[in-house]
């Protein structure tokens, strides 16, 4: 398994994890699965991987936390030799998150066409790159638009205005070595939902697709 898809894994389980607290969670396997859940439920035959403070969960990590927590995924799974895929939450618990929301993020997730890559990395990101940047956290991405958070309340933050951002994705060659690509894209904001009173999450199209699509590569 490569770093780019581990990554992948451990976006996913995070976004996977239980919403009814805030509170810090373990990352950890168990019976074949990354899971993010509470410290307190984690089985005494789980893998302990990383614990991921709650400030995390918005933030995410940094780069040097990426490189250990993938190493000891990687490691692990060496060691091991089994495979690992992100735990999906339970059926009852997606219904009932998607009744809570379902005039909000469900709609947001389930109008696009092109499978997305979850992709929990820090992107950068202005109206202007010349009167400075601001830092977001990417959501995901496709090759044709990207969902990031951010704390920001900069006016030009709004639907129908055109900012640029720039961010890397893990892209694939024909013999499958993972990379980083570093792309620039100026993109015009579709949507804006405010996750909290200080968090939104933005969604913007590329006035220029990414020549590959990030999230059907595995």
């Amino acid at each position: 398994m490569t770093s780019p898809e581990i990554e992948s894994l451990i976006a996913e389980a995070i976004d996977n994890r239980p919403r009814v607290t805030n509170t810090a969670m373990n990352l950890y396997l168990h019976n074949g699965r990354l899971i993010c859940g509470a410290r307190i439920v984690m089985p005494e035959d789980a893998v302990f991987v990383a614990h991921v403070p709650p400030d995390r969960f918005e933030n995410g990590f940094s780069d040097r936390e990426w490189k250990l927590v993938v190493e000891k995924i990687e490691n692990t799974l060496a060691e091991a030799e089994f495979t690992v895929s992100a735990a999906r939450p339970p059926a009852v618990a997606v219904a009932k998150s998607q009744a809570e929301i379902e005039d909000g993020e469900k709609k947001f997730m389930e109008r696009r066409s092109e499978q997305r890559l979850r992709h929990y990395r820090p992107i950068w990101f202005a109206e202007d790159f010349d009167k400075g940047l601001l830092q977001g956290q990417m959501f995901d991405v496709s090759s044709c638009g990207m969902a990031f958070t951010c704390d920001s309340d900069e006016a030009y933050l709004c639907p129908g205005r055109q900012i640029t951002t720039r961010f890397s994705v893990p892209c694939f060659d024909s013999a499958k070595s993972p990379e980083t690509v570093s792309f620039e894209r100026t993109g015009c904001i579709c949507r804006v939902d405010d996750l909290n009173s200080v968090s939104r999450r933005i969604a913007i199209q590329f006035a220029e697709p990414l020549p590959f699509k990030p999230g059907e590569q595995f």
